[in-house]
């Protein structure tokens, strides 16, 4: 866990941070590839783009788990500002409208419904596939 000092140093390691995500980014080859017939679905693609969809919805669980084990009650402070940064957590931590557990969950649902779609697609594909395989005349396999 990092220190923050002030609103700069939040930033600067946030764009740190953001930099470095994004170096670690892999191009991959496309999923789908356009051609004057139509749409060619690459199926390891797909593959692939599934993998890297569950690791990021298993970091996102792992960080869910997290903020719920930190979501408690901070003790009663003497300072002026221990209300406000009591009643400031409890919105910004907790499961919440506008709380990072509200955020997390809304994030793995949009991957599931991601993951669901890339599912759905590869099967219509496959139907597709299978179907258009199943019309065309079998012949010779130099022809």
């Amino acid at each position: 866990m990092a220190t923050v000092r002030n609103e700069a140093d939040a930033r600067r390691q946030l764009r740190a941070e953001q930099r470095h995500e994004t170096d670690e980014l892999v191009i991959a080859e496309p999923v789908a590839t356009a051609s004057p017939v139509g749409i060619e679905l690459h199926y390891d693609g797909v593959d692939d783009v599934k993998r890297a969809i569950d690791e990021r919805y298993d970091e996102l669980s792992r960080h869910l788990e997290t903020a719920r084990a930190l979501d408690t009650d901070l003790a009663n402070g003497k300072g002026p500002v221990a209300h406000w940064m009591r009643r400031s957590f409890a919105v910004r931590g907790g499961a919440g409208a506008g709380g990072v557990q509200a955020a997390l969950q809304s994030y793995l649902a949009e991957l599931a419904t991601l993951r669901q779609t890339l599912d759905t697609v590869v099967t219509m594909h496959q139907g597709n596939d299978e179907e258009a395989a199943a019309v065309l005349p079998t012949g010779d396999a130099d022809a």
